[in-house]
């Protein structure tokens, strides 16, 4: 009740405080997207996501479990999202680690599982995990 009385209105009645300005945004995005991705690491994060669609060929007991995976737009999102990180942590680089350690969040909506997984209770996570322990890293 709180949220639908506080928030099913348009004009919420709540204040908003200002953390950065639109110009502090676009820098920074400028900055995310100056951070170099070696061609190995993206290579990696290309296997990642053709893995999640084509699972088989790396775990073939994956082949009944996953129904389907990830679009292009995994790759995309994995990508900026490892450049956010490495930028968050100061480095100018992204590291096979930053997508390693991205890939749930970024990947655990996008694999859709079959009904044998679900009945067998597998999750989306221990799909990734299997995935990243197969996938080689550079």
């Amino acid at each position: 009740m709180t949220i639908l009385d506080r928030m099913a209105t348009s004009a919420p009645s709540y204040q908003t405080k200002t953390v950065a300005t639109p110009e502090q945004v676009a820098i920074s995005r400028e900055l995310v997207n100056s951070v170099y991705i070696d061609p190995a690491v993206r290579q990696y994060i290309v296997q990642i996501i053709h893995t999640t669609r084509f699972p088989v060929k790396v775990d073939p007991p994956l082949k009944h479990l996953v129904r389907s995976g990830a679009s292009p737009r995994g790759t995309i999102n994995l990508a900026l999202t490892a450049r956010a990180r490495a930028f968050m942590q100061g480095r100018a680089y992204v590291s096979p680690q930053d997508v390693k350690d991205l890939a749930h969040d970024v990947l655990r909506h996008r694999i859709l599982l079959t009904y044998e997984a679900e009945a067998e209770e597998v999750t989306t996570d221990s799909i990734i995990d299997r995935i990243l322990a197969k996938v080689p890293v550079p």
